[in-house]
């Protein structure tokens, strides 16, 4: 670790010195670890992270600021790999809490307190093997207890935890365009250039490396990081979670799992032990929820097509219902 690049990188994101100290440290305890093994920072495999990971699980120390330290040395020293593994890793976070706090609304906390019972989530930084028994388990348990009709309700929300403000500036773009077609095709050539440039750079994008063959095969639809009406309704077909390696095999067990973003079923695909498709309906919340905002309206939302389903994409249908045009 460069030490003065690091308290620098810290520094700019506004960190007390009490913080900075603090983060040195757990890079400074990792580095030990990996000197045991024989590896550093810049040569260290996924394997041996995952193992000092466990060790921070036994010792309790896996706190989400613990690792999201980590993530940052491995940010700082341009190992890509390493970090996009640590987005894995905070990719279920506040899932599980957002979907239980749904469901005491829709059907009360009786029934939710039922569905949970002795149902334990998977522990933060767990190799992502272990959440497909988790989440077998919690969807047969809803499946069993919640009518169809009610399951999209409770699956179907914002359960990253989006900001309402993080869509001001696309809502500013939609108040500003014509048309709801013309918004969501300016939309789309907006994320198009986005991706452009960091293939460009090379930069990570949220959770992908993207190359050229990623842009244009988000640029060849308008579904991908947009969406196309027809209708009353909204298509949405999400880009897959590693696009590059999606476009580049012919295997359909690769194809599915290099489409599907979700921690919790992802591993399932591999393993050939599928959890439920109604599953989905947490990434077709996800997918709605800039809707809901740009529109300022609840919508509701339709799975058309998922990796657990046996597709090799996920398409959804968002439901405008009384959507007049401006």
């Amino acid at each position: 670790m460069n030490k003065k690049n690091f308290v620098n990188f810290l520094k700019k994101r506004n960190l007390t010195d009490e913080k900075i100290l603090e983060s040195v440290k757990k890079v400074e305890k990792m580095e030990g670890f990996f000197k045991n093994e024989n590896y550093n920072i810049s040569n260290v495999s996924q394997e041996v992270v995952e193992k000092y990971i466990e060790k921070l699980i036994i010792t309790k120390e896996n706190s989400k600021d613990h690792l999201i330290t980590l993530a940052r040395i491995f940010y700082l020293e341009e190992r890509k790999d390493i970090y996009i593994y640590f987005t894995k890793i905070f990719g279920g976070l506040g899932v599980i809490e957002n979907i239980k706090s749904r469901m005491q609304k829709v059907v009360g906390e009786n029934l939710t307190k039922e569905i949970f019972f002795n149902l334990k989530e998977p522990t933060l930084g767990s190799k992502f093997t272990s959440f497909p028994l988790f989440t077998n388990e919690l969807m047969k348990r809803i499946e069993k207890n919640i009518t169809p009709e009610l399951l999209p309700k409770i699956l179907a929300g914002n359960n990253h935890g989006l900001t309402s403000e993080s869509q001001n500036a696309e809502q500013n773009f939609f108040k500003n365009s014509k048309s709801l077609d013309e918004y969501l095709k300016e939309r789309h050539n907006r994320k198009v250039e986005e991706l452009q440039k960091f293939a460009n750079s090379g930069d990570v994008w949220f959770e992908q490396i993207i190359s050229q063959n990623t842009v244009d095969y988000v640029k060849s639809n308008q579904e991908i990081l947009s969406a196309v009406r027809k209708g009353d309704k909204l298509y949405v077909t999400k880009i897959p979670y590693d696009t590059d390696k999606f476009l580049n095999t012919e295997d359909p067990i690769l194809k599915k799992y290099y489409a599907c973003h979700c921690p919790f079923a992802r591993e399932s695909i591999l393993e050939k032990k599928e959890v439920p498709f109604n599953w989905c309906y947490c990434s077709a919340g996800f997918e709605k929820y800039p809707f809901e905002q740009i529109l300022e309206k609840k919508l509701d939302v339709k799975l058309l097509n998922s990796a657990l389903k046996g597709d090799f994409f996920c398409r959804f249908e968002i439901d405008l219902g009384n959507y007049i045009e401006k």
